[in-house]
Order: C-alpha cells, then structure tokens, then sequence
C-alpha cells in the first residue's frame, strides 16, 4: 500500500527533515529534488507498517512537488499542444511546454487570490462570497456564496469577478479608484480610504459590513500585475509569444466560481479565447490522486522533472 505527498519544495523538505536552509540562500538550490520513497511511519503518520510513502520531487526551491503534480495531472507532459500552466497561490507558479520540453518559474503573488491581504478575504469556504453582479442603474450588488448561505467574506474568485464587474460598470477606474461622482450610498470613506459596501452587517454572519476598500484593490493589482509579468517574462526567456500558446490550464484555491473571462478583464490571465483555457482545481491533488492509482505515473515522473527547466525570476533582469 502506498500514500502520495504532494507540496512546495519548504514543505516537502520540513516533512522529510530535510535542512531548507538553502532554499532562500542564492543560488537558490534545495538539497535535493527527487527523494526515495519512505515508510510511512518514519514520517511519523499512524499507519501500518507496510504503507510506503511516495514524495512528489521538487524542480527547484521555489516550484516544487504540488506543481510537478500538478503538471502531471493536467497532462501537459503528454500533451501535443503548447501550454501555459498557472498554479495561482500566495507564490505564482507557471509552467510553458508540452511533451517535448517543459520551462517553469514562480513569482511572488502575495495571497489576494487566496482571500489574504484583504480586509474581508477569506479562503473558498461555507459563507465566502465567489460571484458577484451589479444592477447597472441602481449599482445594487447580487452575491453569490459558497454553500447559498449569509456572507462572511470574499475568497479569490469572488474578488476576480467584483473588481472586474466594477471596472467594466465604471465604478472603479483602470488605476483601481472608486468613481467618488457615482450617487450610491456604498461607496464611502471609511479610516481614511474609499470603499464599497459589498453586504450591509444585518445581511452578513460578521455583523459588520462587507466590504471593498481601495487598499484591497492594490493588492489585487500587485499580485496579478507580479503574474502577469511573470509569465510574459517567461515566454520572452524561451522565445515565444503569447500567440503561440495553444491551452491554458489555470490551478489554485480560488473557489469553484472562476469566471475567466472576467480574469482576462483585470489582467490576471493573457486574453484569448475561453474555449482553450481550463480550470481544474487543485492541480497537485489531482496528480497526487493518479499516482496512488497507476504505477506508471510514478515511473514518468523523474523523466518530467528532468525536462524542466527552471528560470529564477529573482535573477532574471527583464522581470526585474
């Protein structure tokens, strides 16, 4: 019997005892990257004694087992097509390639995207709201949240659609500025900066009101301008374009509820044409999933890892 591990290179070598030390010292290189499986028990886990545990390998210190997994639960190292793989989190990890070669990096997003960062951010949890509308002539908002229950706060793709919906209604300007001309009495000034009553308190589960401020946007505009560049950085390095891109598959926490389109609307992703973007989830669930199942996955793994090669942002000057 056998349990797969999948989790960024800090995780991996914590779990495993393993010095990381080394993992934010230039030149940037953990210990290691692939390790020998292990009984499960040595890990210090309540099983029986015959359980080996099988670690998904690192590529590097900051793309690590959960993207490797990912990577391999999407197929992209099966996959004719040219793909560009987004794992969005608090770090940003991107993968560009297909069955022939693979180039990875990971930028540092911040966790708006994982509802940290914002004053009423939570994860994609029961009351987290994850859609968003607004009546255009009266700016009444409509939410949905997870579970159809009273909000408690937004999560990542509930921040996606609200900002988006508000530049494209003129509520917020492209520089993230709460239109101060608009008659609604949600937008206020709250503690020195504007923001947008996304809930009253008698309609919440906080008794405090929802809302939106422009130090939230901020946020939002750094973690996804940092993804952004990431992954034009990252095409530039191996010599492509945009246009070359034939799928995307975009992976991370963000709730069930991402609208891609309204992702391209704030330039989180590049703007293409929906039917080639897919969103699966938690990409390193799914890969850690195939490998307890089959054999074979494991044997392709190592061969994966060494077709990836990583670029460290941090040391590349145009993304600087």
């Amino acid at each position: 019997a056998t349990i797969t591990l999948a989790g960024n290179t800090t995780m991996t070598q914590l779990l495993l005892k393993v010095n990381p030390r080394f993992i934010r010292r230039a030149p940037y290189v953990p210990a290691s990257a692939l390790y020998p499986p292990i009984k499960a028990r040595e890990l210090g886990m309540e099983l029986e004694d015959h359980v080996t545990a099988v670690v998904y390998p690192c590529v590097s210190s900051y793309v690590g087992g959960d993207i490797v997994a990912g990577v391999m639960g999407s197929g992209i190292y099966r996959a004719d097509d040219l793909t560009l793989f987004l794992d969005v989190g608090t770090n940003a990890e991107i993968v560009i390639g297909n069955r022939d070669w693979m180039a990875c990096a990971a930028c540092s997003a911040g966790p708006a995207f994982e509802g940290g960062g914002l004053r009423f951010g939570m994860r994609a949890a029961k009351g987290a709201i994850e859609d968003f509308s607004l009546d255009p002539a009266t700016l009444e908002p409509m939410i949905v949240t997870i579970g159809r229950v009273r909000p408690r706060g937004i999560c990542g793709s509930g921040l996606i659609n609200m900002v988006a919906v508000m530049f494209e209604m003129g509520v917020i300007d492209n520089l993230g500025k709460f239109n101060r001309a608009l008659e609604t009495p949600r937008i206020r000034f709250s503690e020195g900066t504007c923001e947008y009553v996304v809930a009253w308190k008698d309609e919440t589960q906080i008794e405090r009101d929802i809302t939106l401020s422009e130090i939230d946007i901020e946020n939002l505009i750094r973690a996804k301008g940092a993804i952004y560049s990431g992954c034009m950085t990252l095409l530039t390095e191996v010599g492509l374009t945009l246009n070359d891109i034939q799928r995307v598959i975009l992976a991370g926490g963000f709730g069930s509820f991402v609208d891609l389109e309204k992702a391209m609307t704030i330039g989180l992703l590049p703007e293409m044409d929906t039917e080639r973007v897919t969103y699966i989830g938690n990409g390193s669930l799914l890969g850690a999933k195939m490998s307890s199942l089959t054999n074979r996955i494991r044997r392709d793994v190592a061969e994966v890892v060494r077709k990836m090669t990583n670029f460290e942002l941090s040391e590349t000057a145009s993304y600087m």
